[in-house]
């Protein structure tokens, strides 16, 4: 946060935007955690301990649901997988991958498709909106028989998508209060520039080649803006939890494909962002142009229309659909060199 942008006590400003920070990101930690529940809190952990009950549930929560509604999104219903397949992030050696990754072992990938069929059916679960910030968790008997024999107990949750929601309603909450000259972001490639200044931001544009890991360029940008960037390999060790590098160099990510429980990259790179909309709205309108098996180019040029716009890179260049975006220190040396072209 950029304190004494309007003049002031910046001590002051420093211990209200530190508050502010603290209690949001507490408070929206508590309402998607779904391991524990809190006194007074309805998390999404008690929405899975209550199947088929109606629920009064924070305004913040039943407005995350309402953007996976809006965007007929059912990932929410993907955390059964998640909770096996995550497990793959913290083995020590290849040997230990054998029981999550479902590449290397079919009855895995029997199992985690198996539950896809489950959680890609409405008539098996849905999360009714039903108005009031009231909702009911429609489980059928089927499903929770199989939940039972299958050792499931989160039917919802946000997996890898959680912080692009948290830190909306963080950036929400300084806006709300005033708090317009800075920008909030997370490890995982989730960005809210909250700055209605002048200040100039620039975020790194990585590319994996066969010749390594590259940083393409720096892609330059000012003013409210929701980014979100995808890559299908980790940059650096802080990484570990998203990506899992094997010996022979295969990488496993945390982009499942929710209808067959396979991790998916169409492409090496994806960012995309929006002055509109929020992280999780930009999230849902690319994630499923992302995790697909072929790169489809035509459905991010027609997001433009929605006011979304992308940047990937292909063949040592770096693709981009905003005429107005501007890059700086594009890569160069004796046997590489990145160029910029429109799409």
């Amino acid at each position: 946060y950029y304190l004494g942008a309007e003049g002031g006590d910046t001590r002051a400003e420093n211990r209200t935007v530190t508050a502010l920070y603290n209690q949001s990101a507490e408070k929206v930690s508590r309402l998607f955690d779904d391991v524990r529940d809190f006194d007074g809190i309805v998390s999404i952990h008690t929405i899975n301990d209550s199947p088929n009950t109606e629920l009064e549930i924070d305004e913040v929560l039943y407005e995350v649901f309402s953007v996976f509604s809006r965007y007929n999104s059912r990932y929410l219903y993907a955390a059964p997988i998640y909770s096996r397949y995550e497990n793959l992030f913290y083995c020590a050696d290849d040997s230990m991958l054998f029981d999550f990754d479902p590449i290397l072992n079919g009855e895995i990938r029997a199992e985690y498709k198996n539950t896809a069929s489950y959680a890609n059916d409405p008539a098996m679960i849905d999360l009714k909106l039903l108005g009031d910030n009231k909702i009911k968790l429609f489980v059928s008997d089927e499903y929770l028989s199989y939940a039972e024999k299958e050792g499931i107990t989160n039917f919802i949750g946000l997996c890898w998508l959680k912080n692009a929601f948290e830190i909306d309603y963080i950036a929400d909450t300084m806006i709300r209060n005033g708090f317009t000259h800075g920008a909030i972001s997370s490890a995982d490639g989730f960005i809210r520039n909250f700055d209605t200044g002048s200040e100039y931001y620039a975020l790194n544009v990585f590319d994996d080649t066969d010749d390594g890991i590259f940083l393409a360029a720096s892609m330059n940008y000012r003013g409210e803006r929701s980014i979100v960037s995808m890559r299908s390999f980790p940059v650096n060790d802080s990484e570990r939890r998203r990506y899992y590098v094997m010996q022979n160099g295969e990488i496993r990510t945390v982009y499942l494909d929710i209808f067959d429980g396979l991790p998916k990259s169409s492409v090496n790179t994806l960012i995309s962002y929006s002055e509109e909309k929020s992280c999780g709205e930009v999230l849902l309108e690319i994630k499923d142009i992302y995790i697909s098996d072929s790169f489809d180019e035509s459905k991010l040029s027609a997001l433009a229309d929605k006011d979304v716009f992308s940047v990937y890179c292909v063949n040592n260049t770096v693709m981009y659909n905003d005429d107005g975006l501007t890059f700086s220190g594009l890569y160069k040396d004796n046997n590489k060199e990145y160029t910029l072209n429109m799409f």
